[in-house]
Formats: C-alpha cells, sequence, structure tokens
C-alpha cells in the first residue's frame, strides 16, 4: 500500500495527510503522540486527532511528531519486504 511504503521512506513519521489515510484503512494501528512535554502516548491511529485536539485546545502541551512503534515500524518493514539483509 502506497501510504505504508510513504510513512515507512520517512523512517515511521506521520503526518496529517498520511494520519486521515491511516484512519481509513489502519484504523486501529497504534500511533505514538510525542509531545512538547508530557509523556509519549500511544493511541490508536483513529483517536490521534481528537487526542492532539484536546491537549492543544486545552493548553496543557503541543505536539512534536507523531510516529509509527519502533516494534511495529519493523514488522511492517518485513512485512513489505524492505527489511535488510544482515
Amino acid at each position: 500500500m502506497k501510504i505504508l511504503k510513504e510513512i515507512i521512506d520517512n523512517w515511521g513519521f506521520v503526518d496529517s495527510k498520511q494520519l486521515s489515510e491511516l484512519v481509513k484503512f489502519f484504523p486501529t494501528m497504534p500511533l505514538v503522540i510525542k509531545w512538547g512535554g508530557m509523556e509519549r502516548e500511544r493511541v490508536p491511529a483513529h483517536k490521534v486527532a481528537e487526542r492532539i485536539k484536546i491537549v492543544e485546545d486545552n493548553e496543557q502541551d503541543y505536539v512534536r511528531e507523531v510516529f509509527i512503534e519502533s516494534a511495529r515500524f519493523r514488522q511492517l518493514k518485513a512485512v513489505l519486504g524492505l527489511t535488510d539483509a544482515s
């Protein structure tokens, strides 16, 4: 799938456009929200945008980045045949 390849090419980081695609096809995929000061949060893809909005609207923190956790990232690369031979 094209969206997954784009995310892998971006080292697992997900932008807002890619997030909307993930929500359509993989709504329960766990993603990590890295905040400016708060602890990182593991959230299903379909709840990421809502969680970011709640935190930012309440001026609790700001989002630095959203990404696929490393274990899932490696699994995804393996399934798509993109792992290193080493």
